[in-house]
């Protein structure tokens, strides 16, 4: 269910605020509203800028961009992907709870390059994450078995504001 939350600011002029007048937060230089607090202070010089009113388009599911500052960490993030990538090629984890992580083209070419069985059960061993642009990242990750070592490469890109896996190339 969506909503829209409207806010008014308060009127202006000689009136002293009551006490069940609540101020907003201030605006990030992104547009963005700050998380609201539980109890906000009632200061009555302090201006502040009303959240716009937005139009909801529900029929508009297209992929948008997202900023370096709109997402999560990105090294905490690739390291739980890497780890949730090895635990479905070693069977612990079901591929399907990959969606929300990587692309639809990546998906359909791990279900596929995931299908072959017998691997032996793998380990990660190191994770480098390198920001090439702003909302980019490229991700290394060796993992192996005991007796061998192998390679994956992944780009990251930050859409609808979360990092999503939009290229993975493995070396078996």
């Amino acid at each position: 269910m969506n909503a829209i939350v409207y806010a008014l600011p308060v009127p202006s002029g000689n009136q002293q605020p009551t006490a069940n007048v609540i101020a907003l937060p201030t605006r990030t230089k992104y547009g963005l509203q700050e998380a609201l607090p539980f109890e906000w202070p009632a200061k009555p010089n302090t201006n502040y800028l009303s959240p716009r009113v937005t139009e909801l388009k529900p029929t508009d599911f297209t992929v948008r961009p997202t900023g370096r500052n709109d997402l999560p960490a990105v090294s905490q993030w690739s390291m739980r992907l890497v780890q949730a990538l090895i635990e479905v090629v070693n069977g612990v984890r079901p591929i399907s709870q990959l969606l929300r992580w990587v692309t639809p083209e990546v998906m359909s070419a791990l279900q596929s390059q995931i299908q072959r069985k017998g691997f032996p059960k793998f380990t990660v061993r190191s994770i480098n994450v390198h920001e090439t642009d702003d909302g980019v990242a490229e991700v290394s990750a060796v993992f192996g078995s005991t007796n061998r070592s192998f390679a994956m490469a992944m780009r990251l890109e930050g859409l609808d504001g979360k990092w999503r896996a939009t290229s993975i190339i493995w070396g078996f």
